[in-house]
């Protein structure tokens, strides 16, 4: 079997902090999955000592958190230091060593005292740079660094399987060491993760400052260095992560491009609660996520049980470590949202329309959880989160937030919700995995028609759709139209939980049984070793 590097500038193991969002959980997931299906597997990445970001609320205040861990309790150290010798600077690094029986991660760290000071820092935070100069050296790092580490370990690589544009020099690099882009081609897979976010650009004149830019690739992106048109040339094999994603990257790039949806390691995201009732009813569902088909098998009032005691486990964790407007009891429909935040994500959409809320509140009872990090950086996030505090005060539906990401974290919300919300703005959605969690732990969702849930999702009987198939940019949308039919979703699957659970508790059994089996990360490992990397 071919030796594969999976390169990606964050990865999600245990509970470190090294990851942002779904690039890093997706990259975690199929790691522990080569591990499993015992493939050659290698990943890289930085090592990101302080973690990306966490925050608490203090005095009404959005204050960040360190986030910082030592290397040496988790990792071990290969003996040599490596340079890369760049124009202007000469880079040092360290390589920490995560080893799995089948497989090893090496983390990239320039905290050494033989380099400059902002060099050294430059794998402390994830995606933290103070300037554009810092996070193209991030890149040429990560690019140039994967290829090092192999090089120095005297190990032959068949494919290096690039994810988003950030280890882009790396097939650059390649090119000038063959001086043949077939030979390129032949080495290199690309995944692009992302709609607009994840696709780096740089003047040359900056670039060039570093490293020597062969003029065939001034021909592929001739007024500035754009790493994603470059590695859809350079690379042999591409894809999107969702059926959708390839087409509305071909809308966006002009370029076709095949997919691979993603999928999660169900073990890895399944209350371990829950896991014990499969390992009752549904013997083998670790080593086979196929026999998740047969969820129906576990009787209702023991999944009842369980998802009860899930709840409260839930209520009990808001109540201790949410900033709350009053108190999660575990009588309220509890529905959730457990995103990175971003604007296009629409994460504080329940609460666009109060009056709504509030009606839906008389109705039902009902209690809204969110939770997720951002980058400090973005305003919009926080300003918006200062809002959502202000409305907490002033309306009777508790609200809680949870500013921060973490395996056990996630794990809590998506067990213990009655909803899960999926409810990006179409079409900036490149697939979307925190759906897939909540469906394969029971817990049904509400989404937007975006990213892969349009794969998975029939309306009304494995979960809940809303809006329009948008799949174009720069096509005019009425989100009005997407706010009423979210609230009217919203009213019917309140209704059913409070007057039909039975048919509740069976679109919650048709969740697990339709996505496990087809949304899991071993078929989306085998078909990358069928399609991607033979």
């Amino acid at each position: 079997m071919k030796k594969i590097v999976y390169v990606s500038m964050e990865f999600s193991i245990g509970k470190l902090p090294t990851y942002a969002g779904g690039l890093g959980i997706l990259a975690g997931d199929m790691l522990y999955a080569a591990n499993d299906l015992e493939v050659p597997f290698y990943g890289v990445c930085l090592i990101s000592r302080k973690g990306y970001a966490r925050f608490k609320i203090e005095n009404n205040n959005i204050v960040l958190e360190d986030e910082e861990y030592d290397p040496i309790e988790y990792f071990n150290k290969e003996d040599e230091k490596i340079s890369i010798d760049l124009k202007n600077l000469k880079i040092y690094f360290e390589v920490w060593r995560y080893s799995l029986p089948n497989v090893k991660l090496f983390l990239i760290d320039t905290s050494c005292p033989d380099n400059p000071t902002w060099v050294r820092k430059l794998t402390d935070k994830l995606y933290f740079e103070n300037n554009q100069e810092e996070k193209l050296v991030k890149d040429i790092l990560l690019g140039l660094g994967a290829l090092r580490i192999f090089d120095k370990l005297g190990i032959e690589i068949d494919k290096f399987h690039l994810n988003e544009s950030h280890g882009g020099f790396l097939a650059i690099e390649l090119l000038k060491r063959y001086n043949n882009i077939e030979e390129v081609r032949d080495k290199v897979v690309f995944t692009t993760h992302s709609i607009l976010a994840g696709h780096d650009t740089f003047p040359y004149d900056l670039v060039e400052k570093y490293y020597d830019i062969p003029d065939e690739i001034k021909k592929i992106s001739r007024n500035e260095l754009n790493l994603t048109k470059i590695l859809l040339e350079l690379s042999g094999k591409k894809n999107a992560v969702s059926w959708k994603h390839s087409k509305v990257t071909e809308k966006v790039f002009g370029y076709k491009i095949d997919y691979i949806t993603n999928g999660v390691l169900h073990y890895r995201w399944i209350n371990r609660k829950l896991a014990n009732l499969f390992d009752i009813y549904l013997k083998g569902w670790k080593k086979e996520p196929s026999m998740l088909a047969y969820a129906d098998y576990i009787p209702d009032p023991e999944f009842y049980r369980i998802k009860r005691i899930l709840k409260e486990e839930l209520m009990d964790y808001v109540n201790s470590e949410a900033y709350l407007n009053r108190s999660f009891t575990s009588d309220r429909i509890t529905f959730s949202i457990r995103r990175r935040l971003v604007e296009y994500k629409r994460f504080h959409m329940p609460l666009w329309r109060l009056e709504k809320l509030e009606e839906l509140n008389k109705k039902y009872k009902i209690q809204f959880l969110l939770s997720g990090a951002f980058h400090p950086a973005d305003e919009y996030v926080r300003n918006t989160l200062k809002w959502i505090m202000d409305v907490m005060s002033t309306v009777d539906v508790p609200i809680a937030l949870i500013l921060k990401r973490g395996v056990e974290i996630e794990k809590y919300i998506i067990s213990g919700s009655d909803l899960f919300l999926h409810i990006p703005r179409p079409p900036f959605e490149a697939s979307g995995t925190s759906w897939m969690r909540a469906s394969m732990n029971g817990v049904p969702v509400l989404a937007s028609r975006d990213g892969s849930v349009i794969e998975g999702i029939i309306d009304e009987y494995n979960g809940w759709l809303f809006g329009v198939n948008r799949m174009d940019p720069n096509e005019p949308y009425d989100e009005e139209k997407d706010i009423k039919e979210f609230y009217e979703k919203l009213d019917q699957i309140f209704y059913l939980y409070r007057y039909n659970y039975k048919e509740y508790l069976r679109i919650c059994k048709n969740a697990i049984k339709t996505i496990g089996p087809l949304f899991n990360i071993y078929r989306t490992l085998r078909e990358y070793i069928r399609r991607m990397y033979e």
